[in-house]
């Protein structure tokens, strides 16, 4: 169930990251139709700009036709305000000609095919309107100069006869100078002289003053006829270029009608092309518009849509993983309030087993110690070996529970490795040679060696594993073997192999092999394991708890090797060496003691006077803890063990009792609980209401003589 609710919640969340990234995508749906909407917008304003080109070409035939109306006027009055206006009418055309260029640069068609068409028909109509303007203007320009062309060649149709006399004054060195024109007779006189004369610098010329005396009275008639001539050549010759000047008026206005007609004639064509143009480009621009809108009303309804969904599927989501977390949590505190009932259900079960048990082993021991035959030695040794198997499997069952809800915690005292894997390897020797296999060991560093740790979990593990070892292994040999690996001078890894010569284990039962609750069935054999698979399980937990590693390699006929790697700090040699030495007190320094019993069972408490009676110490005996605490306050006893749980006042009720009593000298008496549970805060609690120490049960005879004489010594 939490497997499968994490699973979930990691999907929720792998969902509401993909919903986010679509929200992402719709903001980039919106900035696309934010793009469409300019797109739309410029599309409409080019639309509404096509107008103004129409206003251009009216104006431009208003301009031309005032243009004509300027020139005709000119031409009729000469006078030049008329042709300064057509000049600058025309200057006018000229700019918006060019405008329309501009224009037609801006806005050129979509297609390729329009834009050519449209550049080459403005820029043809741009450059005949200027090269019509240009000579409109050029033939303006010479109007007022036509009057001038009307010359008088024959100035001297008129002439006067003279009296010339002629007086030289001087001759001066001088530039040539242009001289007067003479009369006939006088050019005839300058004849002569040049002839008489040798030719002169040209530089020098004489000077001659004349008088000059005009003489009318005799041929006043000829001359006045002669006038009279001139006048009429004269006038006609005027009526002459007077004809010319209207030819060429006439050729002016016909030409500028020429160009007004044809320019207002291209002009009419640009503004049917401009026209044309201007519904091709609406229409274009309208299916753009009417494609844009519905793509715009498209995505947003899309956009719309898909956005509602996705905050109702976020909101979905959260909501799941918000109940889905809930759910976690209280399943989490269900399996908590589970694992605590299992563990006080483990401790019960422990406590109403090892109860009996302990009288079973307690008194199988006191029996194998006395005077029976060989058949009553065989029965009571099958009865202690029974009851001791029982214990293991209670002991593997609450072990595992402690490792499981992580409430184990390990010891850390200063002890010999050596000393530790020796003891464990003693003990389990016999198993081997009640088989007939070889059992040895090989122990590569020395005894001096020391270790901080918990040596009882390492022995806890070695002797598993070596009984398991010696269980598979019908023939052969099972070997220790233990070696130290120095990582540096504060730490060192203790490395521990079992290697055997038994059936071995199968490839796919390797991966299982430390699981909870697995056995293996070899149906070769016919030999499967006894006990609650939770041996290899617990070592496992043991070795990993404490940072090491464990692992198998193994091979069918040939054996296997169980190994281990446990990190430990060193320590002084001396101190694990007083810490490893048991040794027993002495049993005269309890004799004539007195001991104060109190416990609901009397099968216990006939155990526990056996057991003190053969060291000569004197019980009373309470069955519960009241009695206990009046025969307390009526006696004076050397130490008082008493059961933890029992009927109208427990082992804890009857510490506090005694810790709180008026006689000081009574009340700091030694106090041994007596228990079947294991549990370590129970424990922890049990020693802070005032009790010393805590025997387990089942005990054996050493274990129980052992603490009390240890605490009677003290005192």
């Amino acid at each position: 169930m939490p497997i499968s609710s994490e699973k979930n919640s990691s999907t929720r969340y792998g969902l509401v990251v993909f919903l986010i990234l679509a929200l992402f995508l719709c903001a980039i749906f919106f900035y696309i139709r934010n793009n469409k909407g300019q797109h739309l917008a410029h599309n409409i304003e080019q639309l509404t700009a096509l107008k103004e080109d129409y206003l251009l070409i009216d104006s431009c035939i208003v301009v031309l036709y005032n243009a004509d109306n300027n020139c005709r006027l000119y031409a009729v009055t000469g006078q030049k305000a008329y042709i300064q206006k057509f000049a600058s009418d025309i200057n006018f055309v000229s700019g918006i000609l060019n405008n329309l260029k501009t224009s037609a640069e801006k806005n050129k068609p979509k297609n390729l095919s329009g834009l050519v068409n449209q550049k080459r028909v403005r820029t043809e109509l741009y450059l005949r309107l200027r090269q019509l303007t240009d000579s409109l203007i050029n033939l303006s320009n010479n109007v007022d100069t036509n009057g001038n062309k009307v010359k008088y060649e024959d100035s001297n149709e008129l002439t006067y006869k003279q009296f010339k006399t002629m007086v030289t004054i001087d001759t001066i060195k001088s530039l040539p100078l242009a001289q007067k024109e003479k009369n006939l007779i006088g050019r005839l006189g300058d004849a002569l002289k040049r002839k008489s004369k040798p030719s002169a610098d040209n530089s020098t010329k004489r000077y001659i003053r004349t008088e000059i005396k005009l003489d009318t009275s005799l041929q006043s008639k000829k001359f006045n006829k002669l006038q009279l001539k001139n006048m009429n050549n004269y006038f006609r010759n005027l009526y002459a270029a007077n004809n010319m000047l209207k030819k060429n008026e006439i050729v002016i206005l016909q030409l500028n009608n020429r160009i007004i007609t044809e320019i207002v004639s291209l002009l009419q064509r640009y503004k049917n092309k401009e026209i044309s143009f201007a519904k091709q480009n609406r229409s274009e621009l309208k299916g753009d518009i009417d494609k844009t809108i519905n793509s715009i009303d498209k995505i947003f309804m899309l956009s719309i849509g898909l956005l509602i969904l996705l905050v109702v599927a976020i909101l979905y989501n959260l909501w799941k993983i918000f109940k889905n977390e809930n759910d976690l949590v209280n399943h989490s505190q269900k399996i908590s309030q589970y694992a605590v009932s299992k563990s006080r259900f483990l401790a019960n079960m422990s406590h109403e087993i090892r109860t009996p048990l302990n009288s079973v082993v307690g008194f199988s021991e006191q029996l194998s110690q006395g005077k029976l035959d060989a058949q009553q030695l065989e029965q009571v040794s099958a009865i202690r070996s029974s009851s001791i198997m029982l214990l293991d499997v209670v002991n593997d069952i609450l072990d595992f529970s402690k490792y499981e809800t992580g409430k184990v915690s390990f010891d850390k005292f200063s002890f010999a490795p050596f000393d530790a894997i020796t003891e464990v390897f003693n003990s389990i020797k016999i198993q081997a040679t009640k088989k007939g296999i070889e059992f040895k060991s090989d122990i590569s560093f020395k005894r001096d060696f020391c270790f901080s740790g918990d040596s009882l979990r390492l022995k806890q593990v070695m002797l598993n594993l070596l009984s398991n070892a010696i269980k598979f292994t019908a023939k052969g040999s099972v070997t220790l073997k233990a070696d130290v690996i120095q990582n540096s001078k504060k730490q060192s890894v203790l490395k521990i192999q079992i290697i055997d010569t038994g059936i071995g284990i199968k490839a796919e039962d390797i991966d299982m092999i430390f699981d909870e609750f697995a056995q293996v069935y070899h149906s070769s054999t016919k030999i499967t394991q006894k006990g609650t698979g939770l041996g290899l399980a617990i070592c496992k937990k043991i070795v990993e708890l404490q940072g090491g590693q464990i692992g198998v390699t193994s091979e069918i006929g040939k054996g296997s090797i169980f190994g281990f790697e446990i990190p430990y700090d060193t320590c002084i040699t001396n101190d694990a060496l007083k810490n490893e030495t048991v040794v027993s007190i002495n049993a005269n320094g309890v004799e004539g003691k007195h001991i104060l019993l109190a416990d609901d069972n009397k099968m216990n408490i006939l155990l526990a006077q056996t057991v003190l009676k053969k060291y000569k110490m004197v019980t009373k005996a309470a069955y519960d803890g009241r009695e206990a605490f009046e025969l307390f306050k009526i006696d004076n006893y050397d130490l008082i063990l008493t059961d933890i749980q029992m009927p109208e006042m427990g082992g804890i009720e009857l510490t506090r009792l005694i810790r709180s009593y008026n006689d000081k000298e009574k009340s700091i008496v030694p106090i041994l609980g007596v228990t079947a549970n294991v549990l370590e805060e129970d424990r922890k609690k049990y020693i802070e209401s005032g009790i010393d120490d805590l025997v387990l049960k089942p005990f054996s005879e050493k274990d129980l003589i052992d603490k009390i004489a240890k605490y009677l010594k003290k005192d």
